[in-house]
């Protein structure tokens, strides 16, 4: 029996080059590797038909840009794995992908599953093909994570470095406390905890760091941690939860092996200072960022558009689907020894129209978004351009002071006095608000340039050559026509402005 499902496009809000399921749910990506000449791209999926358990979706490309759609490849089907598949990594070791991931069993009784209850299996199953994958292995479970942990011990991230296999889990401790445990083997199946890692603060950095990956850029190494639970605020912290990196002196692995006591330490070692913690992006939609190294040397990072936990805040309105992940971002350090990210050069082959801004084609007018003088705005002197098909790629060079970017009439990119906002102006941020940007934040202490892509209800915002990202969904009624309006234009004349819709769209 086949199921038909046609709803107003205008009303699902479908995309055109990022990756979308026919239907279910799209959360953290996981597994990315290059893979005998096939990118893969596995995430965190939940179908809604035939409904399966959470597991890992699958998607494989040869260019970065035409993609298959593999179906549900990891999902739960024995007791390892029996409440789900969650989020792991890929290993390519002797001509085979290797795949590490959390495999949830709850126990029976009277638990809450976050300090009793849960088992936390991490597990691996291989595959020779890289789409049939072999019987489901046990290699680390509770015995195997310190006492001061809680269940919540996940997300494993597997890599080779001086010999050895080394294993990154994000954790959680019983007086909530994010850590990250590190363990070595030297056959990928038995493995063996050689050291730990926390903030230094006695204060807990967030109740739990997810998704940690170990990023090496130009003989340096990074520390990307998701520190969950982290408290709001004005100018950092800005989601329920958060994306970014420390930057480390040596390697990850000599750091964490100051861990002297391992098993029987009574909390995790304190050694990272949480103040140079660098957020990735300050946008409304982006967690659980992954990277790997692709066939050409390239770090690429994957993130999803969306973040946990978000109930009570905003709404994703999609139908019989929800949820994407980045396009993926090449990684590099700019002068300042900050990471950037940038969309990987094979997009540009999705470029179609160039499309020319001009002041006949601004689209906007000046007036007030609160009731206050501080919250009016101005489009005097402005340019803009108009896309097809709700997907655009803007660029805007040698920036010189304060401007607005104006989407449709519903979303701006503001730049005054110190700060930078996205500010949603009517419904399509479906309870989207305000997210800011203190520009001391930026290497530079101002915006230098902007590149913008859109892609009918994901908006990727890329600042000063990717030192900062803002990404975000949004939901215009009219995704058939996009509108880009600029008055950066308006005040300098050393600027440079340009886009291109893309093709089929």
């Amino acid at each position: 029996m086949a199921m038909l499902i046609n709803l107003d496009a205008k009303h699902n809000w479908r995309l055109k080059y990022h990756l979308q399921a026919p239907n279910g749910n799209i959360t953290d990506p996981n597994g990315l590797c290059y893979f005998k000449g096939l990118y893969h791209v596995f995430h965190q999926y939940v179908p809604r038909w035939p409904k399966r358990g959470h597991g890992w979706g699958h998607w494989t490309s040869p260019d970065l840009i035409t993609w298959t759609f593999r179906g549900g490849a990891i999902m739960p089907d024995c007791e390892l794995d029996a409440n789900g598949s969650y989020s792991g990594s890929a290993l390519i070791k002797g001509g085979k992908m290797w795949c590490y991931y959390t495999g949830n069993f709850l126990e029976e009784g009277d638990h809450d599953y976050d300090y009793s209850g849960r088992r936390a299996n991490e597990t691996l199953t291989v595959t020779e093909d890289g789409l049939n994958f072999g019987p489901k292995e046990l290699v680390l479970g509770n015995a195997g994570y310190p006492a001061y942990c809680s269940n919540h011990v996940r997300d494993p991230k597997v890599w080779e470095q001086d010999g050895a296999l080394h294993m990154l889990l994000g954790a959680r401790t019983m007086d909530d406390h994010g850590c990250v445990l590190l363990y070595r083997s030297d056959d990928g199946h038995a493995w063996t905890m050689e050291g730990s890692c926390t903030s230094l603060s006695k204060e807990a950095f967030g109740y739990m760091w997810e998704c940690p990956n170990l990023v090496q850029l130009d003989g340096r190494e990074f520390l990307f941690v998701c520190p969950q639970g982290k408290s709001k605020e004005d100018l950092r912290f800005q989601n329920i939860h958060n994306s970014g990196y420390f930057a480390l002196e040596g390697k990850l692995i000599d750091l964490m092996a100051g861990d002297k006591s391992l098993m029987d330490a009574k909390s995790p070692y304190r050694c990272i200072d949480e103040r140079t913690f660098i957020e990735l992006d300050y946008g409304f939609d982006f967690y659980a960022p992954q990277v790997f190294t692709d066939e050409k040397g390239r770090s690429l990072l994957i993130g999803w558009v969306g973040v946990p936990d978000i109930e009570f805040q905003y709404d994703v309105p999609t139908r019989e689907w929800a949820h994407t992940v980045t396009m993926p971002r090449v990684l590099s350090l700019n002068e300042a020894g900050r990471v950037c990210q940038w969309p990987v050069e094979e997009m540009d082959a999705l470029h179609g129209k160039a499309v020319s801004f001009t002041a006949e084609a601004a689209h906007g007018a000046s007036g007030f978004v609160g009731s206050s003088s501080y919250d009016m705005f101005t489009m005097d002197g402005a340019c803009g351009a108009s896309f097809a098909g709700g997907t655009c790629d803007v660029r805007i060079e040698n920036i010189q002071g304060e401007g607005r970017l104006l989407l449709n009439a519903d979303l701006e990119f503001v730049v005054h006095g110190d700060t930078a906002e996205l500010v949603f102006l009517g419904p399509a941020g479906r309870f989207r608000t305000l997210r800011r940007l203190p520009l001391s934040a930026l290497s530079a202490g101002k915006i230098e340039d902007i590149r913008l892509m859109v892609d009918t209800s994901v908006v990727e915002l890329f600042v000063n050559g990717g030192e900062v990202t803002l990404t975000t969904r949004w939901f215009p009624m009219d995704i058939d026509t996009l509108h880009v309006t600029s008055t950066f234009s308006a005040h300098h004349g050393g600027y440079e402005m340009g886009g291109y819709q893309f093709k089929n769209c």
